[in-house]
């Protein structure tokens, strides 16, 4: 969402990929969808989340975050789930 602050995202990224609902190897140094912008990696990881826990409404939510796009987010290599 827009305004989110960078601690909230970084938040988000942790959740997601602690989880163990999304597979985060990706973005991590040396991954296709590695970035030093937070708001792509936040972006993969908040989405591979909601894929992994079942494409529910409720697991976008991130505390008032997230969001529901309905457009295709894979760029220059980096396939979302």
């Amino acid at each position: 969402m827009p305004g989110t602050t960078t601690e909230k995202l970084v938040a988000n990224i942790n959740y997601a990929c602690g989880s163990g609902l999304a597979d985060c190897r990706v973005i991590q140094k040396g991954g296709p969808c590695y970035s030093t912008d937070i708001i792509k990696v936040a972006n993969y990881a908040m989405n591979a989340y909601y894929y992994g826990a079942g494409h529910e409404d409720f697991n976008c939510y991130f505390d008032g975050s997230g969001h529901i796009v309905y457009d295709d987010p894979t760029y220059e290599g980096c396939v979302y789930p």
